[in-house]
């Protein structure tokens, strides 16, 4: 028995696979085809037609663009050169700011030395201080002492 007798070949899953495959060498002989006419026989480029007068327009708004851009450009530039300016004038005004502050920093050292001799010193004379009061206070309890006893002696020589 034959496959074409029993429908083998013409109906079941042959029968559909025999039909896609058809088709799709049906499709890609039709998009061959276009692709070959396309290549080898190119339509010339549709030409845009431009009025002269939109065209100037156009390129007279890109060109008053440009130069609103360069004048912008150029103020920036001029801003950018002034905060240059100021900020090297601030940079020198703080170099000269720490440099007092050096000055002043080794002035109060100076000053906390000269302050410490002092305190020393006056530590030093203070306690000479209590000395000679302690001193003169002996020596006013001995003077005392003495004009009793030359009152004493006084009296006595009466």
């Amino acid at each position: 028995m034959d496959d074409d007798e029993a429908g083998g070949l013409t109906s079941g899953i042959s029968g559909g696979a025999g039909y896609l495959l058809g088709r799709m060498a049906a499709d890609r002989d039709r998009r061959m085809a276009e692709f070959t006419r396309r290549a080898f026989n190119p339509e010339p480029p549709r030409r845009k037609t431009y009025d002269a007068a939109e065209v100037h327009e156009v390129i007279d708004g890109w060109r008053a663009s440009v130069r609103s851009k360069e004048r912008s450009i150029e103020q920036w530039r001029e801003h950018s050169t002034a905060l240059t300016a100021e900020r090297d004038q601030l940079l020198a005004r703080v170099a000269e700011l720490e440099a007092q502050d050096v000055k002043r920093q080794v002035e109060l050292a100076s000053l906390e030395r000269a302050e410490r001799g002092l305190n020393a010193m006056l530590s030093d004379r203070t306690g000479q201080l209590e000395d000679l009061e302690l001193a003169v206070a002996r020596m006013s309890s001995q003077l005392a002492d003495l004009r009793e006893e030359n009152e004493r002696l006084k009296q006595g020589d009466k």
